[in-house]
């Protein structure tokens, strides 16, 4: 598990920069706290002048008040977060703690308290010259006045937070950012084979979790090259995202000739599904589906009863699942040049996505009408972008669902902007070029 952190702070360009200027803030304030002239005093004025003693009081003085000040503005920033955890999702919290805009000012701030403890530590053991010229007290001033301003600037910029549109924002990128960033790019490198098979005998050993946790990750590209080096052929049984208990079973191996498997290979194989003690949307859109979801649901409970603000997440959703259509739908198996699996893992396909992301806010609906024109939305999305027969199918029967819940309602005169939307979306699924209701909203040539 350490490895695996380590590899994530050298994979984050954030902790780069912030090292960067710790480093720079530490060379600087040792080079000035030398400096003992002021030859050119520039737009600043002169420097301040004074012996060892009242400098190093003057810089921890100005430690002090950053501390402070940055220690309030932090203490600030907690209910913007407790807010969308109560309004939106507890599972935004993370997101929000990864993009508040407060950690592209933190960066100067290091830049500051680095150069100004490194300044007080050099003064600590150079010789005293009495009252000279420190210019070391005005670059000091100059920092702290400069992380200040854009202290300001992004503590107004946090208060976008509170917009519904940022925080649906936030979570589409992370989806995106967890579909085509990581997972297409990391399975575009393996050769996929949905159509065939991985067939295991009754006796195959099992994998069994290391930990008890959630599986976050499944590293399919080392799983493969061990597989292939062992000669054995593993199917892995358990969803990225699934909660699993120490010692559950989470797949199975078979060996190309049959053989027993000695426990070490085994080990082996298990160390590339990484387990973690919460989830993470790095590798898991559907993750990032649920607090979609949890914002439509939210939105429409009793106490809410915010119906735009459902059909927004749910317009988010729609976006998400035409995203999710381009993933390799099935489950993932790696082949061989001979065409037979060597790996197999078990994957989401995009009617457990589309089911996951609608049976909620279909449920908390209860038959309104701008709830149900979104879902008509999101059926038309996945039943043009399916590639599976099966996932068209789920798309119809959403259709389906929907007019379902129009029939069952007393007040059929609230339904007519969506029976005649119902009506595109039957047509576009049956191949039409052109519906009705298109006709009527603008000029066609004839077909």
């Amino acid at each position: 598990m350490s490895v695996r952190l380590l590899r994530r702070f050298f994979r984050e360009p954030y902790w780069w920069v912030l090292g960067g200027v710790i480093a720079a803030g530490v060379v600087l304030g040792i080079a000035l706290a030398r400096v003992e002239s002021d030859t050119a005093p520039g737009i600043f004025g002169h420097a301040w002048p004074g012996d060892l003693d009242d400098t190093r009081g003057a810089l921890g003085t100005l430690l002090g008040f950053q501390i402070t000040v940055l220690t309030l503005v932090l203490s600030l920033n907690a209910p913007f977060i407790q807010s969308a955890a109560n309004q939106y999702s507890p599972r935004l919290v993370p997101i929000y703690l990864k993009s508040a805009p407060l950690r592209r000012a933190l960066p100067f701030f290091a830049l500051s308290s680095s150069f100004i403890l490194a300044a007080i530590r050099e003064l600590g053991v150079i010789e005293d010259h009495g009252v000279r010229p420190r210019p070391v007290l005005s670059v000091a001033i100059f920092l702290v006045v400069v992380a200040l301003c854009l202290l300001i600037v992004f503590l107004i910029r946090t208060f976008r937070f509170l917009r519904v549109e940022r925080v649906l924002g936030l979570v589409q990128h992370l989806i995106v950012s967890a579909t085509e960033r990581r997972i297409q790019a990391r399975l575009k490198r393996l050769p996929l084979n949905p159509a065939v098979a991985l067939r295991l005998p009754p006796d195959a050993p099992s994998l069994l979790a290391a930990a008890s946790g959630y599986l976050a990750d499944v590293d399919l590209q080392a799983l493969t090259r061990l597989a292939r080096g062992w000669g054995v052929r593993v199917r892995v049984c358990i969803t990225v995202g699934e909660y699993i208990d120490q010692g559950d079973v989470v797949g199975w191996v078979v060996a190309d000739g049959g053989e027993p498997l000695e426990a070490h290979v085994l080990q082996e194989l298990t160390s590339t599904l990484i387990i973690t003690a919460a989830r993470e949307p790095d590798c898991d859109p559907s993750l990032g589906l649920r607090i979609l979801v949890d914002v439509a649901n939210r939105a429409l409970n009793s106490s809410s009863n915010d119906p735009y603000t459902a059909r927004q997440a749910l317009q988010q959703i729609r976006s998400v699942m035409r995203r999710l259509a381009g993933l390799p739908q099935g489950d993932w198996n790696v082949v061989d040049p001979d065409g037979r699996v060597r790996v197999s893992l078990v994957a989401l396909r995009l009617r457990d996505y589309l089911f996951l992301a609608v049976d909620g806010p279909l449920h908390s609906a209860g038959g309104d009408p701008e709830v149900l024109e979104e879902v008509l939305q999101i059926a038309l999305t996945v039943g043009l972008a399916a590639r599976d027969v099966a996932d068209r199918a789920a798309a119809h029967s959403l259709l389906a669902r929907v007019l379902a819940e129009v029939q069952a309602s007393p007040d059929q005169a609230r339904f007519h902007r969506l029976l005649a939307q119902a009506e595109r979306v039957r047509a576009s699924f049956q191949g039409e070029r052109r519906t009705r209701v298109e006709r009527g909203r603008a000029d066609w040539l004839p077909d």
